[in-house]
């Protein structure tokens, strides 16, 4: 349970729950404009009807002596004027009344002529009730400014400084001892300084603990919607995790160091920030690194655009610049599907199609290969790497150097066929040279799940039957058109992306990486064909180390154009 904690704060806020209704100019214009309407619709059947009294000099009703347009006149007139405006005018003819007659009732006049009490409303546009409260004011203060009652007072269910105060030292405490940092941009997180509380926690159950850490200190509590919305002021940044979301173990680990270190020498205590803040340190640096090589795509990109067609396919080298990619597979989606879901599903298994993504950020543009499970092989390395190289030779933009990241799954991505295809396209001068980059695991969110996210979000909506229905809404799952659909295969199992075995083509003439799970960096060049050169992190000291096994024997680019790759 956390304890209440007493600190002293800078500066003194009071807190209070305040509703704010916002409307626009023109609901403001429409709303004064049928209330005036109200009006002169009233007045229109005051004098029709009459007042009913006989003040008239000819002995009828005080209605009959002023024209519609009078009236109006003088109503809008008033409408010109703010209230407390308004008030010292109405309080100036009730003295004046009150002069010529000494009885408790009021002699109203307008221009020198004598009115009856509901002619005078209508005039000035008053509700019985607000007259007598203006009339009621008069007898007490005279002829003055008329102020609201609860004008400068405080309401009654106001929260003292102190309970005010109470909330901030506890929410402060249950969040640095149970929040842990967002890994990276999650999609549904706009802010990338928001801290997460377990998916078992909710805002009742804390609420629950601040009431019994009340009761326990003899200090006053406050009810659960008060709670709510002095959370939403202080610790915006603080939500509770949604089942399933991807953190990092290192940072739940540490997290759970620094929790058990309360009663631990300061020694232990420090070692525990340390090696957090180190942690944090690099997946800072990484993503950093992750924004510069995308910011540097976006300029060269930029410098060209209107040279380039992004619907054909370019020689490899025709773009002197740095382009961007990253890759990534996603959750497969089940055909048919309906959002209505009505009645029984006539299929015992649905129809599965898997989707791997390949993003430009150059260009802001995502290709989609659509597997559908007639053309599935599985997610290994040549699966992945097959797409990769497709998607070079027919939607890439023909680049000189191009950066890849890609996540940290060693059986797709970080392993030794990668490595080898990439020294193969340098050494078959398909690229000048190739970086290829790791996140740090669980902080892997990137452009990829955007485009994901995007598709997602249109399926849940719409009607799928068929794999062709699928690629045209993941064409317009997005109104800036950023993705865009390349079909793997179709239903009757003809393939259009073949998938080839890279690891049997290349592993005669390559030899494997020692450790290569703790590098996150590599980089290629065709200058030292066959060289890899490694970094554990962007920071990190480069090392190098040869692949080639025998640098005089090197894989051709001729011999995969003649099928010594076979299909998986």
């Amino acid at each position: 349970m956390v304890t209440l904690r007493l600190y002293q704060f800078s500066a003194k806020q009071n807190y209070h729950s305040v509703k704010l209704h916002r409307f626009t100019m023109a609901d403001a214009n429409d709303d004064q404009n049928e209330n005036e309407q109200q009006m002169i619709n009233k007045v229109r059947k005051f004098l029709l009807n009459g007042c009913g009294c006989s003040r008239s000099p000819k002995g009828g009703p005080c209605s009959n002596q002023f024209s519609e347009e009078t009236v109006l006149t003088n109503l809008n007139n008033c409408f010109e004027l703010s209230s407390a405006e308004l008030y010292l005018v109405i309080l100036a003819n009730i003295q004046v009344g009150e002069k010529r007659n000494r009885s408790p009732r009021c002699n109203f006049l307008y221009q020198s002529l004598s009115i009856c009490r509901d002619m005078f409303l209508i005039f000035y546009g008053l509700s019985d009730c607000r007259f007598r409260r203006l009339k009621e004011h008069y007898e007490n203060h005279g002829i003055s400014q008329r102020r609201h009652g609860n004008s400068k007072r405080l309401p009654s269910n106001t929260l003292s400084h102190l309970a005010v105060e109470d909330v901030k030292c506890f929410l402060t405490n249950y969040v640095e001892e149970n929040a842990i940092q967002l890994p990276g941009r999650i999609p549904g997180y706009k802010n990338e300084d928001m801290k997460l509380l377990s998916s078992s926690e909710t805002k009742m159950s804390v609420w629950r603990q601040y009431t019994a850490a009340c009761e326990s200190s003899e200090k006053q509590s406050i009810s659960y919607s008060k709670f709510k919305d002095l959370w939403q002021q202080l610790h915006p940044n603080v939500v509770v995790a949604k089942p399933m979301t991807d953190l990092c173990m290192t940072c739940q680990q540490n997290t759970a160091k620094l929790v058990r270190s309360a009663n631990l020498p300061d020694s232990e205590k420090s070692e525990c920030v340390r090696a957090q803040q180190e942690h944090l340190n690099t997946v800072k640096s990484e993503r950093e690194l992750y924004r510069e090589v995308c910011e540097e795509a976006t300029r060269t990109f930029e410098a060209v655009e209107n040279t380039i067609c992004l619907n054909e396919s370019h020689d490899p080298c025709s773009l002197d610049g740095t382009m961007h990619y990253s890759f990534d597979f996603v959750q497969q989606v089940h055909i048919p599907s309906n959002p209505m879901q009505p009645g029984p599903i006539y299929f015992k298994t649905p129809r599965k199609c898997g989707i791997f993504g390949v993003m430009c950020e150059g260009i802001t543009r995502q290709v989609n290969y659509l597997i559908d499970e007639a053309s599935a092989v599985g997610k290994g390395a040549n699966t992945t790497i097959s797409y990769v190289h497709h998607h070079f030779e027919q939607h890439g933009l023909g680049e000189t150097r191009a950066h890849l990241h890609a996540d940290n799954c060693s059986g797709q991505n970080k392993n030794n066929y990668f490595l080898w295809y990439f020294a193969w396209r340098t050494i078959s001068k398909l690229r000048h040279t190739i970086n290829y980059s790791f996140m740090i695991a669980g902080h892997t969110k990137f452009a990829p799940d955007h485009c994901f996210g995007l598709i997602k979000r249109a399926y849940k909506v719409n009607y799928i039957s068929s794999i062709y229905e699928f690629a045209h809404m993941v064409d317009t799952s997005s109104a800036v058109r950023v993705n865009k659909v390349q079909l793997v295969g179709t239903h009757n199992g003809r393939v259009i992306v073949p998938v080839y075995d890279w690891a049997t083509f290349l592993s005669p003439y390559f030899n494997k990486l020692p450790n290569i799970k703790k590098y996150h960096h590599f980089r290629f060049s065709t200058d030292k064909p066959g060289k890899v050169y490694c970094k554990e992190y962007s920071s990190s000291p480069e090392l190098s180390f040869m692949l080639l096994k025998n640098r005089a024997v090197v894989p051709s680019l001729p011999s995969f154009h003649a099928s010594l790759i076979q299909r998986v």
